[in-house]
């Protein structure tokens, strides 16, 4: 037994000492932070557990919300909380026709995007381009990044990061312990993780997800601007939305990087406007925040790109927003890792948001089934408004 238990705590020993020597300390830390509290990976609500920046309500404006709140069907009820979802709310011409919450969260509680806040971080390279601090999306990364003036990296420009065809080599799983998702949610080095990345691929032909390219694109922005990514959406964005709850946006260590190839909390009220302002084309109450011409090319599919998951001609990822269609209306929507959503269907005025910690997989056309189930319950929902 006693040299069991000995042979047992050498191993140990060695393991731990052999992932920190090899640069997967930050394993343990995402244990604690995941198996040690019920978990098998990232949550949406534990934005306690890391530093963050704070996004302040300066004038909170509510949704209008005059209109009944329509009851969605037993059924869809049923199917909501099976997804483990947060909270859902469907928006038409500006009102609330349907808001609910779900497994203990209220319209109060902020969760995290995970991979929705991508959408933002394209829309403030947007009023960048706007306002001059970035010529245009074909402008060399190295203009901003020393890291990038040599070799391959050279070749690299925004577009290629907005996307995601940069050819970087950059590991993405939301499941893989070691890939570099992993490191850059748990670990406090994000910005060596994603500057010492290499070119395995030629830059500008293939659609290949990699967070790794939004997280270079908040280095752009933040060596453009002056300003911090939160700051930035704050005073250009942010503010302007006059949210009903404060923000927060996760970092990597104290006083360090904003993740913002993911982990922007906000609340299911917030995360609508942000959609609200698509279907609007980047106007709100009368101010330009974002130039419908960059929005009109970021929400609709890149062209001349092949989508390597798929083997085809890309045709649902534009500058990171996701595109679909449904009944022949364009819909645009920021995505998440655990089926975050918010959706804009500007052909109907229509904004739907859902939050949760489960997502369905991917149906043949690249979409989320889970994504679909929210569009679809939300027509119920107009139908039974008639």
């Amino acid at each position: 037994m006693k040299k069991g238990l000995k042979i047992f705590i050498i191993v140990l020993v060695v393991a731990v000492l052999g992932h920190i020597i090899l640069g997967y300390g930050y394993i343990f830390r995402g244990l604690a932070f995941a198996y040690l509290r019920g978990q098998k990976g990232p949550g949406i609500n534990e934005h306690h557990l890391f530093y963050n920046n704070e996004l302040p309500v300066e004038n909170s404006i509510p949704w209008k919300d005059e209109k009944p709140n329509l009851n969605i069907s037993l059924k869809d009820s049923l199917l909501l909380d099976s997804m483990c979802s947060a909270g859902f709310i469907v928006i038409k011409d500006k009102e609330i026709i349907h808001e609910s919450y779900y497994n203990g969260f209220s319209r109060d509680i902020p969760t995290n995007s995970f991979s929705a806040a991508k959408s933002v971080v394209s829309l403030l390279i947007g009023v960048a381009i706007d306002e001059g601090f970035i010529k245009s999306v074909d402008q060399p990364v190295s203009d901003f990044l020393p890291s990038f003036e040599n070799g391959e990296k050279a070749k690299i420009t925004i577009r290629n990061l907005l996307t995601m065809s940069s050819g970087l080599s950059w590991s993405e799983s939301g499941k893989n312990p070691y890939s570099n998702n992993a490191e850059a949610y748990y670990g406090q080095h994000l910005r060596a993780l994603t500057l010492n990345q290499t070119v395995v691929s030629e830059p500008g032909k293939v659609f290949d997800y990699k967070s790794g390219d939004t997280q270079i694109l908040t280095f752009i922005l933040e060596a453009a601007t002056g300003k911090t990514l939160t700051n930035y959406f704050q005073e250009k964005i942010w503010a302007h939305l006059n949210p009903e709850y404060k923000g927060f946006w996760n970092l990597d260590k104290e006083g360090g990087d904003e993740k913002g190839f993911c982990c922007l909390y906000l609340t299911v009220r917030d995360f609508a406007k942000l959609a609200q302002l698509i279907v609007q084309k980047g106007v709100w109450d009368g101010k330009v925040l974002v130039s419908e011409n960059y929005i009109n090319k970021a929400i609709y599919p890149a062209k001349g790109l092949f989508d390597k998951k798929y083997n085809k001609p890309n045709e649902r990822y534009g500058w990171q927003w996701w595109y679909a269609t449904h009944n022949g209306k364009d819909v645009h929507y920021g995505r998440g890792l655990l089926g975050q959503y918010y959706i804009a269907i500007p052909e109907d005025n229509l904004v739907i948001v859902r939050t949760g910690s489960k997502r369905k997989p991917e149906a043949e056309d690249g979409h989320t089934l889970d994504f679909w189930d929210c569009i679809n319950i939300s027509y119920r929902l107009l139908e039974a408004e008639k």
